[in-house]
């Protein structure tokens, strides 16, 4: 079920903003961040929009991702909305 945009927090879009290399997306407010990314976002995916850096790299490690510390954020996201 897909997750509507206005729904996410303003550093849930700037996730996904990453995640679509949104040009420019950290310095955009949360409507530019609406009107700028493409419609719904999956649940799967939506689920690790907005944590922090941190949390990401714990849910990782949590899930067995080896290497996860030598990954980026936009990069761990992904991995871990295909996992599930």
């Amino acid at each position: 079920m897909p997750t509507e945009l206005k729904t996410l927090s303003k550093d849930a879009l700037r996730d996904l903003g990453s995640v679509r290399e949104l040009g420019g997306h950290n310095d955009m407010t949360k409507d530019e961040l609406i009107e700028g990314l493409d419609g719904p976002v999956d649940d799967d995916l939506a689920k690790w929009l907005g944590m922090t850096r941190q949390e990401v790299y714990q849910a990782a490690k949590d899930a067995g991702i080896k290497g996860a510390m030598d990954m980026d954020k936009r990069d761990l996201i992904l991995k871990m909305a295909d996992m599930a």
